[in-house]
């Protein structure tokens, strides 16, 4: 005879297992996510191009002394304070960043169409959590950006999450200068946006609920930065930029570091690594530029503000053309 304690045992595993069963399925039914189409275009051939002078071992130099005219000298002569001798101010406006940047000699040409693959991990982990696929289409002196990111796999299964990210606005001798940058950021609690629009003329940067800000020179968008980078000039030390990510607009130094080789799913790349400087309890961002690869993002980290590595994706797959 059998026991009904086995039976009804066996009643709550089999029910359990079609709850589970069903909520799979109906979590794999909505939303339901169809990734951009395969662009028709080959993959990247590694190829040196004509890069920048880029810095080697950075060495931080100690101002030259100022040295100040006899007093009786004092009426005709200014003292010269040496570049190096004066220190960034830390409340400095953005509109005090440099405006006359030097053309970078020899700088790769950003392709006319671009589609590059990411694969996300959670932290300084492997396990991926997430895909983003950029798209950059670069004609007739504009641009547009369109960056994919969507959970996959067992992640995709427990936390829904999309974010699209758009850039729009002009290629010109200094590289990307954008109009227009909106996020649309879809999860459990919703649907979030946010945008900004760069109003080059009067020098302004508008966002939403009428928040104004100054634009800068130079500035850029959390999107057009990556591709942004190629253009600036590699060859100083730290490098003036304001940054905006759709809800503000806040002056940055990029610091240019050093080549290292990284691995990745197309095999080991070589890269120079920039990194945003911040400071105490800020977000953090690494990008690392490929050199085979007309110095296109292949890497980027994001540090929460403990330090801490918050996401880390890495390039899976470059596809170009310049027809």
């Amino acid at each position: 005879m059998k026991s009904p304690v086995g039976s009804t045992l066996k009643r709550i595993a089999l029910a359990l297992t079609l709850s589970i069963l069903a909520h799979t399925l109906l979590l794999w039914q909505w939303p339901k996510f169809t990734p951009p189409k395969e662009l028709a275009f080959p993959p990247l051939q590694a190829k040196l191009e004509p890069l920048p002078k880029l810095v080697k071992n950075p060495v931080a130099q100690k101002p030259k002394p100022v040295v100040l005219p006899p007093p009786e000298l004092a009426a005709d002569i200014s003292p010269a304070i040496p570049a190096e001798s004066i220190a960034p101010i830390n409340n400095e406006p953005l509109a005090s960043i440099q405006k006359d940047v030097q053309e970078p000699a020899n700088h790769p040409i950003l392709p006319r169409h671009a589609q590059l693959r990411f694969s996300v991990q959670y932290g300084r982990g492997t396990f991926k959590v997430g895909e983003i696929i950029h798209v950059l289409e670069n004609m007739d002196g504009q641009y547009s950006l369109r960056a994919d990111t969507q959970t996959t796999g067992l992640a995709g299964i427990f936390k829904n999450y999309k974010l699209t990210q758009t850039s729009t606005g002009s290629v010109t001798k200094l590289g990307l200068r954008p109009d227009g940058y909106m996020e649309i950021r879809t999860d459990s609690d919703g649907i979030h946006l946010s945008s900004a629009n760069f109003n080059w003329d009067a020098h302004k940067v508008y966002f939403d609920e009428g928040k104004v800000s100054i634009l800068a020179d130079q500035a850029q968008d959390a999107l057009s930065l990556p591709y942004q980078l190629s253009q600036l000039p590699l060859d100083q030390r730290k490098i003036p930029i304001a940054l905006s990510n759709g809800k503000g607009i806040k002056k940055h130094f990029i610091v240019v570091g050093e080549e290292t080789t990284i691995n990745t799913a197309m095999g080991e790349l070589h890269t120079i690594e920039l990194h945003k400087e911040h400071n105490a309890n800020e977000d953090g961002l690494i990008i690392w530029l490929a050199l085979e690869y007309r110095l296109l993002p292949v890497k980027m980290q994001y540090l929460d503000k403990s330090g801490e590595i918050s996401a880390n994706m890495v390039i899976t797959d470059i596809r170009v053309s310049d027809n």
